[in-house]
């Protein structure tokens, strides 16, 4: 027991500044973990290959996404069992603040968004285990610069209250944003099964791409094909940034993060920065593969779009 819990104070959630300032450059090499995405497929974000290791969708995503914010509790507790409530009291309102927006980001990424989801891919466990680490190092560091402050959102002047609001605001339209252009995914699911679309009347169409054939709905406006083999069927999402570019919900999380960051100070805070960064890192080979999947299923039918920001990428 002894042992465990020198991991957990000396390391895991240790306040030492040294230890930190290790943690927060390990975290600068996570995008070369995230390039290596570029040379396996993950359509749709879609993780897992056929295999005996892959595990339930939702159930993975839950418990990866849970590590961060419980890192970010364990870090700030384990550090003021005496007395946290007078800690959190005495941190500056900016920190306060980031502090709230971090943990309702992850209310939603963790429980509400999936629960809400009408399924989930399943992950592959070599995945669940590599999110672990990243949310293990975002939640510690985020946590150690906001709560321990190992750093200070840099206050002062009324410049300050201009770009802390101005990355607020950001955040917010980002967070609001990545959750409506959600859920118009998982609309085209709900509507897939309340309209059983998986066994509709479908017709060849020329066209298409490979093995799928066109659904016959009943507007005849929506673009819906099936594969033939699986009988999954697929929708081209419509409405919002949809129109420009094929993973808006990916670029409004970008500027969501970007948000915080600029209320955290811009370069002074190191952990927002590598958030964002691993997160672009991340994302980007995952949606440049999620355009090669709708190609695959819609052919020359496919609307010209930008993979990830709109008008540019």
């Amino acid at each position: 027991m002894e042992y465990l819990r020198l991991i957990y104070t000396d390391y895991l959630f240790s306040p030492d500044p040294e230890v930190y300032r290790a943690h927060v450059r390990l975290f600068h090499f996570f995008p070369v973990v995230c390039i290596l995405q570029s040379a396996i497929t993950t359509p749709m974000g879609k993780t897992s290959v056929k295999s005996f290791l892959n595990l339930p969708g939702k159930l993975s995503w839950i418990l990866m996404e849970l590590i961060s914010p419980i890192s970010f509790f364990l870090t700030f507790y384990l550090n003021n069992s005496q007395s946290p409530l007078k800690t959190l009291a005495a941190l500056p309102i900016s920190h306060k603040i980031l502090s709230i927006l971090y943990l309702i980001h992850y209310l939603n990424r963790a429980l509400i968004s999936p629960l809400r989801a009408p399924a989930y891919a399943p992950a592959h466990i070599i995945v669940l285990l590599v999110a672990t680490y990243f949310n293990y190092l975002n939640g510690y560091s985020l946590s150690s610069f906001l709560l321990l402050q190992q750093g200070r959102v840099p206050q002062g002047g009324g410049w300050w209250v201009v770009r802390f609001g101005v990355g607020v605001v950001m955040w917010g339209v980002g967070f609001l944003g990545n959750i409506w252009h959600e859920d118009v995914l998982y609309e085209i699911r709900r509507r897939a099964k309340r309209e059983h679309l998986e066994s509709a009347k479908a017709k060849k169409e020329d066209g298409l791409g490979e093995g799928v054939e066109r659904v016959l709905v009943a507007d005849g406006k929506r673009l819906v094909v099936r594969a033939e083999n699986s009988g999954h069927v697929y929708e081209i999402p419509e409405g919002g940034l949809w129109e420009y570019c094929w993973h808006p919900h990916y670029f409004m999380e970008w500027i969501e993060w970007t948000g915080f960051l600029i209320a955290a100070g811009g370069w002074e805070c190191a952990p927002a920065i590598n958030f964002l960064v691993n997160e672009i890192a991340s994302m980007t080979p995952r949606a440049f593969q999620g355009v090669e999947f709708y190609k695959r299923k819609f052919g020359r039918k496919l609307p010209e779009r930008k993979a990830v920001v709109p008008f540019l990428l």
